[in-house]
Order: C-alpha cells, then sequence, then structure tokens
C-alpha cells in the first residue's frame, strides 16, 4: 500500500487525502444530523407519552368533580395522541408494553378513552368508578412506557455519540496518516524539487558566467537581464553598467547594425517568432572604447511564463580572423603557385603558335615568297593568339583580386571561368571534362571569385589525383541544380574515392597527401570556411558511382550546398 501511495503523483495524493477528510466530514454530519433529528423524534415520543400520563389523571379529576366540557377535550386529547402513538416506530421492548400479556396497554387505554366518552355522554356510575380504579394503574403503565422511550432514547444518543467519536478519532488518524505518509512525503519532495530548481539555477548561472562567450539576454521591454563575465571582458562594460539598462543604443552595436537589431527585437516581442534563431552570423561588435571589431553571433529564446526573453551568444573572433588572415594569405599563395602552372598551360600552345606563325613568316619573306595577302592574315593570327593571352591574363587577374564586393553573379559563368583557368592542365592531363547544369539562370549574391576559389581547389585536387592514382580514365562531373530552396552542387571525379582512414580529415588545415613541395593541405580547409561562413552552405565529401555517356565510373564527390535565400 506504502509503495503504491508513493507511486502516486502528487495531484492524485492531494486528491486522496481532500477525499478521505471529506468522506469522515459527511459522516460525521450525517451522524450529527441523525442524533439531532432522532433526538426530535425521541422528544416528541416522549412528549406524547409524557402527555398521556398527565391527561389520564386530569380525566379522573374531571370526571369525579363532573366538568364535563373538560373531560370531554381531555379525552379527545389523550385519544389523539394515543393514535399518534401508535403511528410512530416502536421499538419490540415498547410494541410488548402495548400489545402484548401482561399490560396489553393500547387496549387498556382505548377502553379508558372509551369509559371516558361515555361517562360525559351518560354520566352513570359504571363508568366514573371504572376511571377512579384504573386511573392510577394505568399511570403506571404509562410511566413505564415512557421509562422505556427515555431509556431508548438515551442509548440511542450514546451509540451515535460513541460513532461521532470514532468518526473523529478515524479523521484524526486518517490526519496523522497523510501528514506522515502523504504531506511529509510531498512537503519532502517539495524542498527536493525546490532545491533542485535553486541548484539548477545556481548552475545554469554559473556556466553562464564561466562560459567563455558573452551571453547577453534581453525581455520585452529591451532590458538587459543577463551580461555575465565574458561579456564584461568582451565589450568593456560591467555587469552593473548594463544590467537593467535598454540594449537600444550604440555602446555594444555599432551605429550600422543598430536599426536591423531593433527592428528585429521588435518583431520577435510583438510576434513571438524568431526569424533569426539558431543561426550564426559574423557581424561586429563595439567595445567600451568605440573599437570596433569581427563577432559571432546567434540567438535564442529562453522560455519564461508570460514573458519572452532573447538571448544572444556571441564570441570574439578576432584571434580567428587574424589567423584565417593568415591562412587565407598561405592559401592564396599556393593558389598562385597553381594559377602560375596554369598560365604555363594556357600560354603554351598559342606562344608556340606565334612562334610558328612569325618563323614561317620570315623564312617565305626572305624567299620573296609572302604576299601582302598572307602578311595580313599572319598579322590577324598572331593578333588573335595575344587577344587570347590578354583574355588569359584578365582571367587570372579577376581570380587574384582581393576585392570583396558583394555581387549577384551566375553560377553557369563562375563555373565556366573556373574551367578555363585549369582548362590546359586537363587537356595536357587527358581530363574529360562534364558539366550537367539544369537551370542556366541560377544566381547568388556573393564574391564571385571565393566561389570560384573553392571550384578551382577541387579541380585541381581531382587533377592531382589523376595524376598521383595513374588513373587511365579520367572524367569529372560538375552537376548544378535547384533543390527546392537550395542551390546544389556536386564536383565528381573517377579516381577510386577517398580512403576510409584519410576521409574525416581532408577538410583539415594542412593536412595533404602531397609530397610537401606540391601541396600545403589549406586548398580544401579554405572551400568548406568560404562555403560555411560566408555562403552559409556545407561542403561534404562522399565516395558515388556516376554514369558519363553510358560509361559507369567511382569516386570522390564534393557535394556543395547553399540557401538560395541567403544573403552574405
Amino acid at each position: 500500500m506504502f509503495a503504491y501511495l508513493a507511486s502516486l503523483s502528487f495531484t492524485k495524493k492531494y486528491i486522496l487525502a481532500l477525499s478521505l477528510i471529506a468522506s469522515f466530514s459527511i459522516l460525521a454530519f450525517i451522524n450529527l444530523t441523525q442524533i439531532i433529528s432522532s433526538q426530535a423524534n425521541d422528544g416528541e415520543v416522549i412528549n406524547l407519552s409524557g402527555r398521556q400520563r398527565m391527561l389520564s389523571q386530569k380525566i379522573a379529576l374531571f370526571a369525579i368533580n363532573y366538568k364535563t366540557k373538560e373531560l370531554e377535550e381531555t379525552i379527545n386529547l389523550m385519544e389523539n395522541s394515543h393514535n399518534k402513538l401508535m403511528k410512530l416506530a416502536m421499538s419490540e421492548k415498547v410494541k410488548s408494553v402495548y400489545f402484548q400479556e401482561p399490560i396489553m396497554l393500547n387496549e387498556r387505554v382505548k377502553k379508558y378513552i372509551y369509559y371516558g366518552h361515555n361517562f360525559t355522554k351518560n354520566r352513570d356510575g359504571r363508568s366514573l368508578t371504572y376511571l377512579l380504579e384504573n386511573s392510577q394503574s394505568l399511570l403506571r403503565n404509562l410511566d413505564v412506557v415512557v421509562s422505556i422511550y427515555q431509556g431508548e432514547a438515551e442509548n440511542k444518543i450514546k451509540n451515535m455519540r460513541n460513532n461521532e467519536l470514532y468518526i473523529l478519532v478515524l479523521t484524526l488518524l486518517v490526519l496523522v496518516f497523510e501528514a506522515l505518509f502523504i504531506f511529509r512525503p510531498i512537503d519532502k519532495s517539495v524542498k527536493k524539487k525546490t532545491q533542485e530548481l535553486l541548484s539548477e539555477k545556481d548552475y545554469s548561472d554559473m556556466i553562464t558566467q564561466i562560459n567563455t562567450n558573452a551571453i547577453v539576454a534581453v525581455n520585452e521591454k529591451f532590458e538587459i537581464l543577463t551580461f555575465n563575465k565574458s561579456a564584461e571582458n568582451i565589450f568593456g562594460y560591467t555587469a552593473q553598467e548594463m544590467l537593467n539598462t535598454k540594449l537600444i543604443d550604440d555602446r555594444i552595436i555599432p551605429i550600422k547594425y543598430l536599426d536591423m537589431h531593433n527592428t528585429g527585437l521588435a518583431n520577435f516581442m510583438k510576434n513571438g517568432k524568431l526569424k533569426n534563431k539558431n543561426i550564426v552570423f559574423e557581424l561586429e561588435g563595439q567595445h567600451k572604447d568605440k573599437t570596433i571589431f569581427p563577432i559571432r553571433i546567434s540567438f535564442g529564446v529562453k522560455p519564461e511564463e508570460g514573458h519572452r526573453i532573447v538571448v544572444a551568444n556571441i564570441q570574439d573572433i578576432t584571434k580567428e580572423k587574424n589567423k584565417d588572415a593568415i591562412i587565407i594569405e598561405q592559401s592564396r599563395f599556393a593558389a598562385m603557385g597553381e594559377m602560375i602552372g596554369n598560365i604555363a598551360h594556357q600560354w603554351r600552345q598559342p606562344l608556340s603558335a606565334i612562334s610558328t606563325i612569325a618563323s614561317g613568316a620570315k623564312l617565305r619573306y626572305k624567299n620573296n615568297m609572302l604576299s601582302d595577302e598572307e602578311l595580313e592574315k599572319t598579322f590577324d593570327k598572331i593578333k588573335d593568339y595575344t587577344m587570347h593571352l590578354s583574355n588569359t591574363i584578365d582571367d587570372f587577374k579577376d581570380f587574384f583580386s582581393e576585392s570583396k564586393e558583394l555581387e549577384v553573379f551566375n553560377i553557369k559563368d563562375v563555373v565556366e571561368r573556373s574551367i578555363s583557368l585549369t582548362e590546359a592542365a586537363y587537356i595536357d592531363n587527358k581530363i574529360k571534362v562534364n558539366i550537367n547544369i539544369l537551370d542556366d539562370a541560377l544566381t547568388l549574391k556573393g564574391s564571385s571569385s571565393e566561389l570560384s576559389q573553392v571550384f578551382l581547389n577541387i579541380l585541381n585536387n581531382a587533377k592531382d589525383v589523376f595524376i598521383e592514382k595513374e588513373i587511365e580514365q579520367r572524367v569529372v562531373l560538375i552537376r548544378i541544380r535547384k533543390d527546392e530552396n537550395e542551390l546544389s552542387i556536386s564536383i565528381k571525379d573517377s579516381a577510386g574515392g577517398i580512403s576510409k582512414d584519410i576521409k574525416g580529415k581532408i577538410f583539415e588545415p594542412y593536412f595533404t597527401t602531397k609530397h610537401k613541395s606540391q601541396g600545403t593541405g589549406i586548398g580544401l580547409f579554405m572551400s568548406k570556411k568560404i562555403i560555411e561562413q560566408h555562403y552559409n552552405g556545407t561542403l561534404q565529401s562522399t565516395n558515388e558511382e556516376f554514369s558519363v555517356d553510358g560509361k559507369n565510373y567511382f569516386g570522390a564527390s564534393l557535394n556543395i550546398r547553399i540557401p538560395l535565400h541567403y544573403e552574405v
């Protein structure tokens, strides 16, 4: 039973306790009602019986004095009282007095009343004699009945009082039981839960304070509720300076972000929808000394009853940016080396052609075999090749441009430009490129040169793997399509895939399978960083089988997914 009680929820225990108390309260009320009702009934019976005693003596007295009028009234009263008594419930003991030998009180009362009526009508001596001779014995018999009624009434009251005592004792026992086995455990449980909640709050506060990221919480009135130690270190303000003040000025938010910040916060407080919940942004923060520094920030919602609270998780990424700048510089130098090789490949054929055309023209000129028309065609060919060289220089110049201005650009154009930069090296190494673009009009907003760098890194890696593994059938398949609200790009090669032992490391900085003279190991690392941080997308690798022109191939697939609605 105790195990069953312990398994009940607080609400069920509370209902059980109240039900028991209510049940005993109802029993006590019913018993009290019965006592009152019984006392009223017994009182009436005793009054009627007592009245019979008094009336029997009055009848004899009025008969002696021949007060016929009073006698008649008294006889009628006694008769009515007797009839009423006979209709009431009787105990067996009372019945034996009224209806059994030796007393037969019912018959004696009726006979006494009969002679009383007879005397009032006829004034005969016989009736008077009966009344006088039987009045005292009738009185004694009526006294017996009254005594029985009184005894029974007292016993009823005594029993009901005992019941009341039992109910009281049971109620007290139930209360003690509830106190010990229901409310005491509940009280302990509540105290334990309260302590746990307090401990959780203390733990939460401790975690908030020791968090290396700045934690800033704001309520619906834009008042700052939380400003942890890291926030003090990052922004230069103390918690005392910031708590309970409104986050609507440019103390920690640079002016250029202030309107956007306040509008977004106001919209959330109004409709409860946080547009950028769980999205990580790279923005800027402002120190107390007005220094602007780069931050990584994400927003969450803290549930509070009746309140809306926005929590900002902020990280100072100044050191990370400095480190990234170094890696980017290294990446650009590495890419520059690749590009110089590509330039050599791109220029070799047109330079060779120019040399051949010029040598042939010179020889024909010395032998007087060069006509003016042929000379003009020769100059035109040389001009075409020089234009090709100039365009190649422009393509490489665009690639090395450090401009980070945002632009809306066509994906197909970026892919084709990236392929043109590797075209000569791919041709020399007999690598076939197949492009499958389902929608030529797909566009993105961002830096086209950065995305071009991602494609070049992947294409150069594929070329190097083909050469390293001495793969005979060298195929690269580029697929670009719109997948719901995402841009999906996959670049697959037929080089046999990435081995399991290095698959998890290929995006790590400085990891490479090439000789240190051939690779730095930062190409794929930078590519992943550009896609994730500048386009809010993903770059992942898988090993897949694919088909080109009816032939099946197997190799690595570098898969890029970018939200089409995302703007840097």
